[in-house]
């Protein structure tokens, strides 16, 4: 896909640069459309899957719709590698973290109240803090400030050990959650068939717009004389995270408040550790911007921030008024140094 635009962009450069630009922005917005959409469709109906087997809510946000609502990052930085445009990865990867944080549960907050007791266990809270942590600290302390085959494979290691702790846990707990599930004679054949169709043109609909999406993205950035590092930390890190931001708001409006806050934990886990392992291992990815460390203290401030809360904090809007400001400040401060 992404050669293929290329090839049919090619043209409009020489003969009309203005066109153009018209035509990156719209590979842009139709590569955001295509994510969000096959965001949706595919947290949906794994989460539909999920229900069906009797997995518990909170386990579902931390797993389930935290793979699906990370698939964006993940295909995008497939597409970053492939087209050579990996100075985006990181960029993606750390802004989707601080826009989850910052710009969803801020967004979120304002729509209502969120109780944090009891909503995401302890473990949960720590293993998000140490990967956060480890993560920005060996890409800023190691000589060669990259991500390499090394730690990519390290992090797969945590994150398929992750899953089955989770997955342990989940059917432990089965029984329990199937008293409140669908009852075996509700699931039809028909509905797990709609479910699988759904999932295989959602993945369709995620690999078209990753690869639109990087096109514009990486062409933009190079017309615009902008680190692609600094696109992917706010205009593309934004746009892979309005799946999250589609599924928290109708989680906020039911009350799903558990749901919610263990698909923001899962999928920052997911997005540093399932992203980052695997452009670790096709890469290496190394930092493009002179002041890297602006975004790793942003990253470990809201995350930070956000830990402590989960420890069983009512919040409401004047929480939300925090996060938002910190995203804003940590997006003009990369854009003022890093440009």
């Amino acid at each position: 896909m992404y050669h293929f635009l290329t090839n049919l962009c090619s043209a409009f450069q020489v003969e009309s640069p203005t066109l153009f630009i018209g035509v990156l922005i719209l590979s842009m917005v139709v590569g955001f459309y295509c994510l969000t959409k096959g965001g949706d469709l595919l947290s949906d109906h794994c989460s539909n899957f999920a229900k069906i087997l009797g997995v518990p809510n909170v386990v579902v946000g931390l797993t389930v719709v935290s793979i699906a609502t990370s698939a964006p990052e993940l295909f995008t930085s497939i597409a970053a590698i492939t087209s050579g445009a990996k100075g985006l990865i990181l960029g993606n990867i750390i802004g989707s973290n601080i826009a989850n944080i910052g710009l969803i549960l801020g967004i979120s907050l304002f729509i209502s109240p969120i109780n944090t007791k009891n909503a995401v266990s302890n473990t949960q809270r720590s293993l998000l803090l140490i990967l956060s942590f480890s993560f920005t600290g060996y890409l800023f302390f190691h000589p060669s400030h990259s991500l390499s085959t090394l730690p990519g494979t390290c992090l797969l290691i945590f994150i398929a050990s992750y899953l089955l702790f989770l997955t342990k846990s989940a059917l432990q707990n089965r029984g329990v959650r199937k008293k409140d599930s669908l009852d075996e004679e509700d699931i039809k054949p028909t509905s797990i068939l709609l479910s699988c169709t759904m999932i295989l043109i959602a993945t369709a609909a995620l690999w078209a717009g990753s690869d639109t999406l990087v096109f514009g993205a990486k062409n933009l950035a190079t017309l615009a004389g902008v680190p692609e590092e600094l696109v992917g930390f706010t205009l593309v890190a934004i746009g892979t995270s309005l799946p999250e931001l589609a599924a928290s708001i109708s989680l906020v409006k039911k009350g799903e408040f558990s749901m919610l806050l263990g698909n923001i934990v899962g999928s920052n886990i997911f997005n540093i550790a399932l992203v980052g392992g695997v452009a670790g291992i096709l890469g290496p990815i190394t930092a493009t911007t002179t002041y890297p460390w602006i975004d790793y203290l942003s990253l470990l401030l809201l995350t930070g921030i956000f830990a402590f809360w989960l420890r069983g904090k009512q919040l409401n809007k004047i929480h939300g008024t925090m996060l938002l400001t910190v995203y804003l400040a940590a997006s003009l401060f990369t854009w003022t140094f890093n440009s």
